[in-house]
């Protein structure tokens, strides 16, 4: 357990440091509050969806894949928006604050830090399997995100219609690069192979092309988390610390422990192995996604509070992460 504990300290403290540096760059004021807010816009519409494109792109092979526990991952993020939309509900007055509570119920880090945790506890063998639920699943994350934050956004007097819904799901960056790399997946399958490749792959085809959009996906993330640092206002912590506690408490324990014990109490049905567990501990479990406050700002929710969470999060989640593998590695179901 301990190499488990200091790997999750490597993937969150990378994270951290750069949220920090942002800060205090933040702090030094050479550069306006309208810059950053644009540099955050940038990664929204262009590098994260290139990143979320190559995530998918990445994935060789949709066969032999256990459909029951993706079709479980799938009804999970259900299951946790609507602990999220009945704890918002009761507990949140302000309706901006709602929408980000629910979406932090459901929204989890799986591109980013997802992908890495379940590789290491997994091996390469687990990682077919976590890439097609993170296919999967990283689209519906930005659909659900983009119709509540939209449901819940502004102040509540002028009512989102079906149509609105639609088109924001539809022209939504991240949702375009994560579908957009899953057409292709699935082109690929259909090509004519040669010598195990199919005629035609980007990589193989178009070298330049698909370096270029190697790089500016690897741009995404590290820019998106130092915008992240420059907007903190750890003054805005006492008054959101009530907020901060449900959200935080939604991520990292209630709805991680519920979906992950009611997929082991199912294990026979779904068909739950040693393959899919560090997938599920992964989605469950980590931290907020840090698009989670992109989007937040973007479509007019609270981001001081979306951007207090992702780094709570983030932070918590080196101690609930440790608790759960530890448990399930105890139960030998890791």
């Amino acid at each position: 357990m301990r190499e488990t504990f200091f790997y999750t300290l490597h993937a969150i403290l990378p994270i951290l440091l750069t949220i920090l540096l942002g800060y205090c760059v933040r702090r030094v004021g050479t550069w306006s509050d309208e810059f950053y807010r644009q540099l955050n816009s940038l990664c929204f519409r262009l590098f994260l969806p290139i990143q979320l494109f190559c995530n998918v792109y990445a994935i060789e092979d949709l066969s032999s894949m256990n459909w029951k526990m993706i079709g479980y991952l799938f009804g999970s993020v259900f299951f946790c928006l609507l602990v999220g939309l009945v704890a918002a509900r009761l507990l949140v007055p302000d309706r901006r604050q709602q929408g980000v509570i629910i979406q932090v119920s459901f929204r989890s880090n799986q591109a980013i830090l997802g992908l890495p945790l379940a590789n290491a506890l997994g091996g390469a063998a687990a990682m077919g399997f976590a890439s097609m639920a993170t296919s999967v699943c990283v689209p519906l994350f930005n659909v659900l995100a983009v119709i509540v934050l939209t449901v819940f956004g502004g102040d509540g007097a002028h009512k989102p219609t079906v149509r609105t819904l639609a088109w924001r799901v539809l022209t939504n960056p991240l949702i375009l690069g994560a579908l957009s790399g899953l057409a292709v997946v699935i082109i690929r399958q259909f090509l004519p192979v040669v010598d195990g490749e199919p005629i035609f792959t980007i990589e193989n085809q178009l070298p330049s092309v698909f370096q270029a959009v190697t790089n500016l996906s690897q741009v995404a993330s590290p820019v998106m988390l130092f915008v992240l640092g420059t907007r903190l206002n750890f003054g805005a912590v006492r008054d959101l610390l009530p907020r901060l506690v449900l959200g935080t408490a939604l991520r990292l324990v209630i709805c991680p422990v519920a979906v992950i014990a009611i997929a082991v109490a199912l294990g026979g049905p779904l068909g739950l192995t040693s393959l899919e567990m560090p997938t599920l501990v992964a989605i469950s479990s980590t931290p907020v996604a840090v698009s989670s406050a992109v989007m937040a700002q973007e479509i007019g929710c609270d981001d001081q509070l979306a951007n207090q969470l992702v780094v709570w999060t983030s932070v918590l989640s080196m101690v609930s992460l440790f608790c759960i593998i530890y448990v399930l590695r105890s139960l030998a179901l890791l």
